[in-house]
């Protein structure tokens, strides 16, 4: 074996954290540069050992064994393949910070906590590596040498000494200050449920004040800990008959002559895993997703559970569609009557269980079912009534509960608002009635919900609007608007109806919607609308009169051959699939001005967009075209 020792002279290649300050400072002895961290009692620091990393492309290389730090050339800690063994002064106080990488270095870190003003000293740390081939770095490496130290922020190179080389370590200077207010600080504790837990913090002078909180508030603010603690006259605290509500983090604070001092430390309270909480009845509803909660704490964290139902384990590998969350609570993806029953649970941890919780009864109910639901909108105007119906199936003898809202949080409770057996009644509408309604209907197992919307006309058309468009073929109407909605409705109404109510012919996400099999004579005004997702409220577009193309141009054709379309009659047109087209015949009506017939002219459109696809003639004896072969 031979050891190597490696010594560092910058700051700047090293990382050491403390809550203090970091600056270089000659060693005491004259040997080389020291690291100087400057903390407080209670504060923490990190030393941090670079380390040379073995060489990945052979096997023979060096390899770390052991990290050892000294204090004052007394071993105080070490740390071999992970494990940290320390001097006991530093019990509970030390921990291996995981390894990082710097500048091409591996470094070994220790953490030491609750500092006391007895661990300013001198630190210094030593890597021995075990027999083998000390590869040579091909680039100078980040490490000093002591043979020529440089500035602080200059690089440095390695110097690697073999057995028998005199060699020193990285070194620090710690200089922990405040020993004159508090001599020792709180440290971390890990104690057992109903264990007693004592934290230190020593004052130095009797004539100091102590006042300890726990995460930020004073104790005697706590009723939790009222009558379970006690401050000594040091300073320490004592906690009696520790419990899980226990676990925080306690801090002292010592306010004397010579300044004002604060440390603290976590309180980690242990137990078996325990049930806080079992409802007696759980109701989940048939044919929907459910969650049955095993309600536990546990510390350490829980390692199994274990379900139960009418006394038999619960095993939900055998159960279709029944899972175990990660949480530990049963998950149904479509509760069935057979899933009602009795249920307990048992929670575990590394210390054990304190048993199972009480019988929870599952019951399975129907959830309610909605039989007749509202309009998806009403109109009206002012002054008229407005009824909306909404009824909910009976089930095991019991009517789901049926209540009105408001979607915008407005109040019904109002004169002019009556619900009877589920009906939702407005007289008198008003312009303030304007807005979607919901209906929800509930039992114990689950609530559903339907929403209409009332629109009053007389303000409709003083609402911002978008633009709509559209294109027409003979017996059909396609409408276009350009609005970022995911969901609109196409309302039409037929204008030559004088009692014709809008109707919601058709909804679309695409921007567009075709209306189907219209009155080729008919005159219709559309109009869309598009649900607001922040308000719940539809927006409008403008209302636009339209007719279907073949009305409009036969009335403009026989304006251009001064003849009245309605002296030919009504044409009868049969179309038939030929295999290869399709043919296209017809019949005049008006047989007697069949003679003032000049030719034919068929056309055809795009259904969808309303585009003409193309055209044809035929002479006036000739009232048929097909495919160049038929």
């Amino acid at each position: 074996m031979f050891g190597v020792f490696l010594l560092l002279s910058v700051a700047a290649n090293i990382r050491s954290f403390c809550n203090g300050q970091t600056v270089p400072a000659t060693s005491t002895d004259g040997s080389g540069i020291a690291i100087l961290l400057t903390s407080q009692v209670g504060g923490y620091v990190v030393f941090e050992c670079p380390v040379v990393p073995q060489s990945p492309q052979a096997d023979a290389g060096i390899r770390p064994v052991v990290v050892r730090w000294t204090k004052d050339g007394q071993t105080v800690f070490t740390s071999s393949n992970g494990a940290l063994t320390t001097d006991e002064r530093y019990d509970g106080r030390t921990s291996i910070v995981e390894s990082s990488e710097f500048s091409g270095i591996v470094a070994t870190a220790v953490n030491v906590s609750s500092l006391r003003e007895s661990d300013t000293g001198d630190y210094e740390c030593h890597v021995t590596y075990s027999v083998g081939i000390i590869p040579q770095p091909s680039t100078p490496s980040l490490l000093p040498s002591k043979s020529s130290p440089r500035s602080s922020t200059a690089p440095s190179t390695l110097t690697v000494y073999g057995p028998g080389t005199p060699s020193e370590g990285v070194r620090f200077r710690l200089n922990v200050q405040g020993g004159d207010v508090m001599s020792i600080p709180p440290i971390n504790q890990t104690r057992m449920e109903h264990e007693s837990v004592h934290f230190s913090c020593v004052k130095e002078d009797p004539e100091s004040t102590v006042q300890w909180y726990k995460d930020g508030v004073p104790l005697d603010d706590l009723p939790s800990l009222n009558g379970r603690f006690h401050v000594t006259p040091e300073g320490s605290l004592d906690v009696y008959d520790a419990a899980f509500k226990d676990n925080g983090f306690y801090s002292c604070r010592i306010v004397s002559a010579k300044g004002t001092l604060s440390a603290g430390a976590f309180l980690n309270v242990q137990y078996k895993a325990k049930i806080v909480y079992s409802p007696a009845e759980v109701f989940l509803a048939f044919g929907k997703p459910g969650t049955l909660d095993c309600h536990f704490h546990a510390n350490p964290p829980l390692t199994k559970i274990r379900w139960e139902k009418d006394g038999f384990l619960f095993d939900t590998y055998n159960v279709p569609e029944v899972y175990h969350k990660l949480n530990g609570s049963l998950y149904f993806n479509r509760v069935r009557k057979e899933h009602g029953g009795k249920y307990t649970c048992t929670p575990f941890n590394d210390l054990g269980t304190e048993g199972p919780s009480t019988p929870m009864d599952v019951i399975v109910q129907h959830p309610p079912k909605l039989i007749t639901v509202p309009k998806v909108v009403y109109f009206r105007n002012l002054g008229d009534n407005v009824t909306m119906p909404c009824e909910a199936e009976r089930f095991d003898n019991k009517d789901p509960a049926i209540v009105w809202q408001k979607a915008d949080g407005g109040s019904l409770f109002n004169p002019r608002v009556t619900v009877t057996g589920g009906n939702l009644t407005l007289t008198d509408v008003r312009s303030e009635d304007r807005g979607v309604y919901r209906c929800v209907a509930s039992n114990i197992a689950a609530t559903i919900s339907v929403e209409t919307e009332l629109i009053v006309e007389e303000n409709l058309f003083h609402r911002k609007h978008f633009d709509v468009h559209v294109n027409s073929t003979d017996k059909n109407i396609v409408a276009y608007w350009k609005r970022p909605y995911s969901l609109c409705t196409v309302w039409s109404r037929d204008m030559s109806s004088v009692t014709s109510n809008w109707n919601a012919t058709t909804t679309s996400s695409e921007g567009k919607a075709i209306l189907w099999n219209l009155d080729a004579d008919g005159e219709y005004e559309i109009m869309v609308s598009c649900r607001d997702e922040t308000s719940g409220e539809s927006l409008f577009s403008r209302s636009i009169l339209t007719r279907p193309k073949e009305s409009i141009r036969s009335s403009q054709d026989s304006r251009k051959g001064g003849i009245a379309s309605a002296d030919y009659g009504p044409l009868e047109v049969r179309v038939q699939s030929s295999g290869t087209g399709y043919n296209v015949s017809w019949t005049i009506g008006n047989h007697s001005s069949e003679k003032r017939v000049k030719r034919y002219v068929v056309k055809w459109y795009d259904a969808v967009d309303g585009k003409e696809l193309g055209s044809a003639s035929t002479a006036a004896n000739d009232r048929h075209i097909g495919p160049p072969n038929v």
